[in-house]
């Protein structure tokens, strides 16, 4: 044995170079197995994972285990982990063979799966099986353990093989196009991502069986999310280990197969949801939505009104519209970021004033963005630009019309009209409006969210513009309000029209005018009557018929 030298170094004087290792033939063979002991104790880690991964890739093993001169080298099976025993000959020969050296020679065998060649002959035999195991009745192929059928035992066939797979997908489109049911248990499947060939081979599937498999993750799924599926079969796959929940195993599955009527073999409550399967006209755009009727009156007043203040030179008058308990709040935000940087379309005296909740996490800071009182609410209101609205481009919707509460939401365009540039902005509003003790109806809360406009709402900003009904009426119309109204050829124009003079007071040519700048929209029509009136612009001819 070597000797640890006297200064306290390492291991240096070794043995004369005619003095070898037992069953070290060096001195006599050039070329040699190598038997090196383990060095790398107390050392990285991680070096012995590079060492075990060559020793997998080399199949190298210790042939001298049993002398005790070197170290075995880890062994790593399918399905086991590092260091695991090596699996051992069931043919009897282990150690039964004696070395020239008196050893005795260790047989190792390790599990591997054999190169496949799916040739014509294999696919005729693959074909065969097929035939004997389809159910013409029910459209419906069964494939369960296809690689144990006693007529391919002379083969090598196991599907989880994704050359055998593709191969079997291949007869069975080839032969059986409108095939509607797939039985695919318990053929060790793990990966599919070869599978999503399914969605353009087999059209008419829409029953997949995949239990008893080794599918890990229900994202192994995704390459069979385009397949129109009804039932599917999931029992027996580790994927199910993995949800402690099932009515979450459930949701997550039919998230992936919205089509999904019955899943491991149980029926699915109906889902929630919408099922378009064909192309459909959906119904015209409508500018406004009213959930009842009878508001619509109280809604043009009221907007008519509110407006009519706000755009004005002092929005003080705005006190009698807000309740004395009132809340408001403003909220403003950049379509891109490229809107920062151009003086036109800084958002600065609305962003300073935001309460946008996503970035203002603090208790503290979200009350003080919050306007209390009608005081505060209308004094912050003040304090913003000076406008004028696109009254023509409103959109409102009256969502909640009780004796209670009324909920009003509308979105526009305004200009600012004392800004340098007059930019344009776009806005969305929400009122909730109660009845007050008065007899009338007053805001308790106003929500009001400011940004830039798009593109394409600046090209129609004020395009419109307002219905000319303070002039007299044009030239080329010097007929009779007879005559006028024999011109119209469409019934329903002629029912619009006599619907707003009944409702306006205005006579028919002006009713005709009105409707015509207005795209024949009776509420937009109300709403700019109601607006030029309260501003006395609409001259006293309009209303004599």
């Amino acid at each position: 044995m070597p000797k640890r030298g006297g200064g306290g170094g390492r291991m240096r004087n070794w043995k004369a170079d005619n003095e070898h290792f037992e069953h070290d033939d060096r001195a006599h063979n050039p070329r040699r197995v190598s038997f090196k002991p383990g060095t790398n104790k107390g050392k990285n880690k991680f070096n012995s994972w590079k060492n075990n991964t060559k020793f997998l890739l080399d199949d190298d093993v210790d042939m001298g285990a049993s002398g005790g001169q070197g170290i075995r080298k880890p062994f790593r099976g399918r399905g086991s982990r590092l260091g695991s025993p090596a699996p051992r000959s069931g043919h009897g020969i282990d150690r039964k063979i004696v070395m020239s050296d008196g050893f005795k020679l260790v047989v190792i065998v390790r599990n591997t799966v054999p190169n496949v060649n799916v040739d014509a002959d294999m696919k005729e035999k693959m074909k065969l099986v097929m035939a004997k195991r389809y159910n013409a009745a029910t459209k419906a192929l069964d494939l369960t353990k296809f690689h144990a059928d006693p007529d391919l035992a002379e083969i090598f066939c196991a599907l989880f093989r994704p050359v055998i797979m593709l191969a079997a997908i291949d007869i069975i489109a080839e032969n059986i196009p409108d095939l509607e049911a797939l039985n695919l248990n318990d053929n060790k499947l793990h990966g599919l991502e070869h599978l999503k060939i399914l969605s353009t081979k087999l059209k008419f599937l829409k029953i997949l069986y995949l239990g008893d498999n080794r599918i890990p993750f229900l994202g192994s799924l995704d390459p069979l999310k385009s397949l129109p599926l009804v039932e599917l079969y999931l029992k027996g796959n580790p994927l199910q280990n993995r949800f402690n929940d099932h009515d979450i195993y459930i949701s997550d599955v039919r998230k992936k197969f919205p089509k999904l009527v019955r899943l491991d073999g149980a029926e699915l409550p109906p889902a929630i949801g919408f099922d378009v399967t064909e192309d459909v006209n959906l119904p015209p755009r409508q500018q406004s939505f009213l959930i009842d009727p009878a508001g619509q009156d109280l809604v043009r007043e009221f907007l008519t009104q509110y407006f009519a203040i706000f755009d004005s030179e002092s929005r003080q008058s705005l006190l009698e519209a807000y309740h004395e308990h009132a809340t408001m709040s403003m909220a403003a935000n950049y379509l891109t970021n490229d809107n920062r940087n151009s003086p036109t379309t800084r958002l600065n005296q609305y962003i300073s004033n935001s309460r946008n909740i996503i970035r203002i996490t603090e208790r503290e800071s979200r009350r003080r963005y919050l306007r209390s009182g009608k005081l505060q609410v209308v004094s912050f209101l003040s304090d913003l630009p000076k406008t004028t609205h696109d009254l023509m481009g409103f959109a409102v919707d009256l969502l909640v019309f009780t004796p209670t509460m009324i909920v009003l939401t509308m979105n526009g365009l305004y200009k600012e009209t004392t800004t340098a540039g007059t930019p344009t902005r776009s806005f969305h509003r929400t009122f909730v409006i109660v009845p007050n003790t008065g007899g009338g109806f007053s805001i308790i809360n106003d929500m009001l969210y400011v940004t830039n406009t798009s593109k394409e709402q600046e090209e129609i900003a004020f395009k419109t513009g307002m219905p000319d009904m303070s002039g007299p009426a044009s030239a080329s119309v010097t007929s009779a309000t007879a005559s006028t109204s024999a011109s119209f050829t469409n019934d329903q124009q002629k029912m619009l029209i006599s619907t707003l003079g009944q409702q306006t007071g205005m006579n028919d040519h002006w009713s005709f005018n009105c409707l015509q700048e207005t795209g024949w929209d009776l509420q937009r029509a109300m709403f700019i009557f109601n607006q030029l009136q309260s501003e006395g612009k609409i001259p006293p001819e309009a209303f004599i018929k």
